[in-house]
């Protein structure tokens, strides 16, 4: 009788490290959930945020080379107001399960995965694992063929290292399992390829349609349990 307790204290103690270690999943997979990893990955490159505002400024007086500017990995991909799915297409709302709580003048709210903007960032309090995202789009909006992921606190290499970041995220198409997204551990933007999602602007009469990324799995920070993503960026067709 000891010996069979001592060995499921030994197994529970081994099962909630699991969890803690952030490499444990909330719930199995549904089974036919096809598995992606990136189709391409952008690495941050070795400039600060203020620099790259300040390359912005000398492009404005013409003191900086304005293509290679443009060229610059993750910033321009973000920042770079260009053509794109955006021309057309929108995000009605983005709400989440759950968020960090505010500390400072800092906070963590779900606006924050889709504002284009690599400082701020969505949180969750400690790893994360089952908490997600929602992204509602209108019945009429452009179709959705990619989606553009910076894993983690972005802003510095410090931040990034400190911070949780996502291993893997469920997506669901209107709350159905549809992908599950295995995300490098790099401080990068990761693209990923799905298939055609939502009705498209010529269908006056279609409903509101979701996509919900559910945290799966983390890659445990260095320093705080956190699990964070920075910002989200869709592509797509019917725009031009």
């Amino acid at each position: 009788m000891k010996r069979t307790l001592f060995f499921a204290i030994i197994a529970a103690t081994l099962a909630s490290s699991q969890i803690m270690s952030g490499n444990a999943k909330s719930t199995s997979v549904p089974a036919g959930v096809q598995s992606i990893k990136p189709t391409a990955v952008e690495m941050m490159p070795d400039i600060s945020m203020d620099e790259y505002r300040r390359l912005d400024s000398l492009v404005n007086m013409g003191q900086f080379d304005a293509e290679s500017f443009y060229n610059i990995p993750v910033y321009s991909s973000i920042y770079y107001e260009g053509c794109s799915w955006y021309c057309g297409g929108w995000v009605d709302t983005i709400t989440a399960s759950s968020h960090h709580r505010p500390e400072g003048r800092f906070n963590y709210e779900a606006v924050n995965a889709h504002n284009f903007d690599i400082e701020s960032v969505w949180a969750t309090e400690g790893y994360g694992v089952g908490e997600y995202l929602t992204f509602t789009f209108a019945g009429n909006c452009p179709r959705i063929t990619s989606v553009a992921i910076l894993n983690g606190h972005a802003k510095t290499e410090k931040a990034w290292r400190n911070n949780s970041r996502v291993k893997t995220l469920l997506l669901y198409y209107n709350n159905k399992p549809y992908r599950l997204l295995e995300l490098e551990d790099s401080r990068s933007l990761q693209y990923f390829d799905l298939d055609t999602l939502g009705y498209g602007p010529f269908q006056e009469c279609a409903p509101k349609w979701t996509l919900k990324f559910e945290i799966k799995e983390v890659y445990p920070g260095e320093k705080y349990d956190d699990c964070v993503i920075a910002d989200f960026i869709f592509d797509g067709i019917d725009v031009h």
